[in-house]
């Protein structure tokens, strides 16, 4: 039950993050800011959770690009598609979350990055070309590596755990005592340690 408690308490913190950051993305939008749009929905997607409001950001995000590009804008739409796809790659886990909205985005941005690169003079021809190495190298990311994956996750949950009982171990006793506390303590550090390894690697 306490894990059960401790990790439904980090859902629930995680997704009212994310709520607030796409309501600020939707009010600067409102306001015709762009860039603080971008800003919004980029930070909303730091905080994602399965189905949760990060997702709502990303499907917005790559509207958000279309809408951009299809007003000529190519600059801000390359970095709303951008910061899209980076952010839900930078979410991956045992899983690539919304691979469908990354599979949309990624022809328009390739489009619009070859457009950059060759200038607005270039062909069309040329432009397919160089839109079309884009594409290729975009669909060819690094596939997270599930061991480390799987190392992150465990270690997070371990330390967030190991955090809970350190503090009923240590705090709510009528008498504090290290010498039941501090194992906690090397708990929570093996667990810290197993994230960070797993999120360098990852």
């Amino acid at each position: 039950m306490a894990v059960l408690a401790a990790l439904t308490a980090l859902t629930v913190i995680i997704e009212r993050r994310a709520g607030q950051e796409l309501r600020s993305a939707e009010q600067a939008l409102a306001r015709n800011d762009t860039s603080g749009a971008i800003k919004h929905y980029g930070r909303c997607l730091n905080w994602y959770v399965p189905w949760g409001s990060a997702e709502t950001a990303a499907e917005r995000f790559l509207a958000l690009g279309r809408s951009l590009a299809g007003q000529g804008r190519e600059a801000e739409a390359v970095q709303a598609l951008t910061r899209m796809r980076s952010g839900l790659y930078g979410a991956r886990s045992l899983f690539t979350p919304r691979p469908d909205l990354i599979a949309q985005a990624e022809p328009l941005l390739a489009q619009l990055r070859a457009r950059q690169k060759i200038g607005p003079d270039a062909s069309p021809d040329a432009v397919s070309k160089q839109a079309a190495v884009y594409l290729d190298l975009m669909r060819r990311p690094a596939r997270p590596e599930t061991g480390a994956a799987a190392a992150a996750a465990g270690g997070f949950f371990i330390w967030v755990l190991s955090t809970f009982f350190f503090i009923k171990r240590f705090f709510f006793q009528d008498q504090r005592s290290w010498g039941r506390a501090w194992p906690w303590v090397l708990v929570w550090a093996g667990g810290f340690g197993l994230w960070l390894w797993g999120m360098t690697w990852a």
